[in-house]
């Protein structure tokens, strides 16, 4: 007799992610989770370059901006409560000054870019169909960045907005990198401000839309985050201490399943590897100690073993100092 209903690893996709092409991710801060994981098993990943973003059309329009190579311009910043902000960016760009902003904004621009054209991989989890619109153009804000709401106004995208939201982003995705294959997941993370109804018509209408796609487009896939945390791990103890969030525990079992789908043998070899390594520099000491020394002669032997990721694992030793 069973007790639990567990998602199986989906098949016949192994391989779609490798270490030799890179992926980018974008979407809720479920993709920061993904991310996370994929870049301390020394992926190439480029990872919310925008910041979290939750609807199909805050999604289109970061997907249009990172093709386009658009740059953030001074003018469409603007200064709230000590810090210059974004409506296109997540606060994890805003900064004290509008140049120091505007620099880390077009800085990840420009790491995106490089990024998906050259990706083998674009990795996008939908969160939610709410959408913030501002101004007399009505144009979709990915952050609100805590202004009053009054400034705002709200709606729900239909079924066939989010359709056609997807499939114009995957269109505008694949003129730039034709080879580009498509993994679309929706977020696990329950977003409740407006109760338990709304939050499942709003992911029914996402795994909908992107079904949808699936139909009519190739190289579309589909991976079940949201089935495994809503089915597989239904256990409050699953969740972080605010109920909504997906535990550590949750993401690691969540990931676990997505490199079995995703992740060739070797792949998987490679990453755990690599995991192992990234642990052991996340404990590094400061100073030439022993024990410094001989992470460096760890680190020295992977790129040996593995010289096609030292590039790699050098961005992450720089990116982990700063």
């Amino acid at each position: 007799m069973e007790f639990r209903t567990e998602i199986k690893p989906i098949t016949g996709e192994e391989g779609l992610i490798s270490h030799s092409s890179p992926v980018m991710l974008a979407g809720s801060c479920f993709t920061d989770n993904i991310g996370g994981c994929m870049r301390d098993e020394l992926f190439d990943v480029c990872v919310n370059p925008f910041g979290p973003i939750y609807n199909p059309a805050s999604i289109l329009k970061a997907i249009e901006t990172v093709v386009n190579r658009r740059h953030i311009e001074d003018s469409e910043l603007f200064e709230h409560e000590g810090r210059w902000h974004s409506f296109l960016f997540h606060s994890r760009y805003s900064a004290p000054s509008a140049g120091e902003a505007q620099l880390k904004m077009n800085m990840s621009i420009e790491r995106a870019y490089h990024t998906l054209r050259d990706a083998g991989t674009l990795i996008l989890t939908l969160g939610t169909t709410r959408i913030f619109t501002r101004g007399d153009d009505r144009r979709v804000v990915a952050n609100c960045h805590k202004l009053p709401g009054r400034e705002f106004e709200e709606r729900i995208l239909s079924l066939q907005e989010c359709t056609d939201l997807l499939g114009r982003t995957v269109e505008i995705a694949r003129q730039f990198n034709p080879g580009l294959k498509i993994i679309f997941t929706v977020s696990p993370l329950r977003y409740l401000n407006h109760g338990a109804h709304a939050n499942a018509i709003a992911k029914s209408t996402l795994l909908m839309a992107v079904d949808n796609v699936m139909a009519t487009m190739p190289d579309i896939y589909y991976f079940h985050a949201y089935e495994i945390m809503m089915d597989d791990l239904r256990d409050y103890r699953f969740y972080a201490d605010d109920m909504k969030h997906p535990s550590a525990q949750a993401v690691r079992y969540i990931y676990e399943n997505f490199s079995s789908s995703y992740y060739t043998p070797s792949t998987r070899l490679i990453a755990a590897e690599a995991r192992k390594l990234t642990r052991r520099l996340a404990h590094r000491p400061f100073g030439p100690t022993d024990m410094s020394l001989s992470a460096d002669q760890t680190v020295n032997d992977f790129k040996k073993s593995h010289p096609a990721l030292a590039p790699i694992i050098d961005r992450y030793i720089s990116d982990g100092i700063q």
